[in-house]
């Protein structure tokens, strides 16, 4: 006869025999399994918790509809409010260094900090912008260029409230094109200044730097309709982007970037016949990099005395260089050449906290003045201001007043 076996029972292990008749206790459950069941417990308590608070939710906007209806009014959704999607930041009216430079710097220094994903930007507002100088116009295609590049080429333009001048402006010095933006329709070239297109380079491809330099001045003596000091422009613009490879970017280091780029511009006044020539990079600044040599140097940088205009002032010494290299040290100095053989010229070199300009009034004496500025500039501007009318050869006689 065959002995009756418990259905209750359950036999887990394979191998294990039937007893008959015996009772068989589970084996308690692993931590890592009561863990687990506990973390579901919990989120089952969370739901059940969310889903009555969602019901009361509806109860009570029943009821308000209702108390509304009995007194005879009419009950209207209440529109849901749209979560802000990021910052907005409204551009001054004068973009321009010489009248308004704090508001113009503190603008773009925000624009930087999205670029740096340090907060969300969603909208940045051309609306009431009027004036916009040359180099004011090269910072601001820089760091749009930057905020776009940080968000993979998301950006758009929403152009139709835009001043018409400064439209016409932003379009003749190829922002849209150097954001990869269709360019609006139906708008004139501008009549007393010509702007020449943005050129942007990357310290990884220095070997083209020399070929948009050469392809610059040959807009520029297009545009102006007369020959310039090909190698003092090319002198100037190359050494400028040596200085950015050799000491604007960090190599080492967790912050490094591939993305080092430079941006270069130039723009055509017939009315002043004027060149301007503009310059800028977002690396380490001149005060940043360049090394107090002497000893009262020092000595003044350790007790706060020298400042960023001063520090700017000494770079244009011979030899005076952060690589500490020979053959190094006299890229500010070749800026200086560009001035020297034009009468009624100017140079000015923004970096960090000070600025430097350099004027060539016509009497063969080169005037330098350094200052100090409120608001830091996040990298280094260099503009060249000059008449190719007005050149001379009196280069290797000119003074310089220090």
């Amino acid at each position: 006869m065959t002995p009756a076996f418990d259905t209750t029972w359950i036999c887990r292990h394979p191998t294990r025999q039937q007893i008959p008749g015996a009772t068989y206790t589970p084996p308690p459950l692993k931590k890592q399994n009561r863990a687990r069941d506990e973390w579901l417990l919990r989120q089952c308590r969370k739901r059940a918790k969310l889903a009555r608070q969602i019901q009361n939710r509806r109860r009570h906007r029943n009821r308000q509809y209702v108390e509304i209806a009995a007194r005879g009014e009419v009950a209207t959704p209440v529109e849901k409010k749209s979560r802000p999607r990021g910052a907005e930041i409204a551009l001054p009216a004068h973009l321009d260094l010489d009248d308004n430079y704090s508001a113009t710097v503190r603008s773009f220094n925000k624009v930087r900090g999205a670029s740096e994903r340090r907060y969300r930007l969603s909208y940045l507002n051309f609306d009431q912008i009027r004036l916009v100088s040359p180099s004011a116009a090269l910072l601001l295609a820089s760091e749009i260029d930057r905020w776009n590049e940080s968000i993979g080429g998301r950006i758009r333009a929403q152009d139709a409230a835009w001043d018409p001048d400064v439209k016409r402006l932003l379009c003749e010095m190829g922002l849209f094109e150097l954001l990869n933006l269709k360019r609006p329709a139906g708008v004139e070239a501008a009549v007393n200044t010509t702007f020449l297109p943005f050129m942007r380079g990357n310290v990884e491809d220095r070997t083209h730097a020399g070929e948009r330099a050469k392809l610059l001045r040959q807009q520029i003596e297009k545009v102006a309709g007369t020959e310039i000091k090909k190698h003092l422009l090319f002198d100037g613009l190359t050494e400028a982007v040596t200085n950015v490879c050799h000491h604007a970017y960090r190599k080492r280091g967790r912050n490094k970037r591939r993305y080092r780029p430079w941006w270069m511009f130039a723009a055509f006044s017939r009315d002043s016949n004027r060149i301007t020539v503009s310059f800028y990079d977002h690396g380490l600044t001149i005060p940043g990099t360049l090394p107090a040599s002497e000893k009262m140097e020092r000595w003044r940088h350790r007790l706060g005395l020298w400042d960023d205009g001063q520090k700017i002032r000494a770079a244009m010494t011979i030899g005076r260089s952060a690589t500490g290299k020979k053959g190094r040290g006299k890229g500010l100095r070749n800026f200086l050449e560009l001035i020297t053989v034009h009468s009624h010229s100017r140079l000015k070199i923004f970096s960090r906290n000070g600025v430097l300009t350099v004027t060539n009034p016509g009497n063969n004496r080169i005037q330098y003045r350094s200052d100090v500025l409120e608001t830091s500039l996040r990298g280094t501007l260099i503009e060249w201001q000059f008449n190719p009318i007005q050149a001379t050869d009196t280069a290797a006689n000119a003074n310089f007043d220090r």
